[in-house]
C-alpha cells in the first residue's frame, strides 16, 4: 500500500466519504467500499507476489551455495565450502567452481579462469 496508484485511490476513497454528492445528499459510500475492496484485492495480490518471489530467491541462493567434495574420515563427502578448513583435500572436476585457496595435489595441469576473482578474464596456467 506504500506506492502512487495507492494514495490516489486513498484519497478518492477519503473524498468520496468526506465530501458529498451535492443536492444535500450524505457520502457516496458506495464509491468507498469499491475502492477499499479494490485496495484490498491490490495489496492481496502485492503481498502474494512478494512472498512467491522471496521463496523463488531463497531458493535460487540455496541451489547457488557453493558446495565441494571434501574428504574427510578416510570418507568422500559433499558440504558447503563454507565450512572447509585448512587442510581439507578438496576434489574438483571439470566446471567446477574452486571453493576456496587450494593447492594441487595430483592431477593433470589446471587451466582456469580467474575473472571472477581479480575481475579479468585472464585465463592461468597451472601445474602440479
Amino acid at each position: 500500500m506504500w506506492n502512487p496508484l495507492s494514495w490516489v485511490m486513498e484519497a478518492a476513497a477519503v473524498m468520496a466519504i468526506v465530501l458529498a454528492n451535492g443536492g444535500g445528499e450524505g457520502p457516496d459510500w458506495q464509491d468507498f467500499v469499491g475502492i477499499i475492496c479494490l485496495l484490498i484485492i491490490n495489496s492481496t495480490i502485492s503481498f502474494i507476489e512478494e512472498n512467491n518471489a522471496g521463496n523463488a530467491a531463497a531458493a535460487l541462493m540455496a541451489r547457488l551455495a557453493p558446495k565441494t567434495k571434501v574428504l574427510r574420515d578416510g570418507q568422500w563427502q559433499e558440504t558447503d565450502a563454507a565450512i572447509l578448513v585448512p587442510g581439507d583435500i578438496i576434489s574438483i572436476k571439470l566446471g567446477d567452481i574452486i571453493p576456496a585457496d587450494a593447492r594441487l595435489l595430483e592431477g593433470d595441469p589446471l587451466k582456469i579462469d580467474q575473472a571472477s576473482a581479480i575481475l579479468d578474464s585472464d585465463k592461468s596456467q597451472l601445474n602440479n
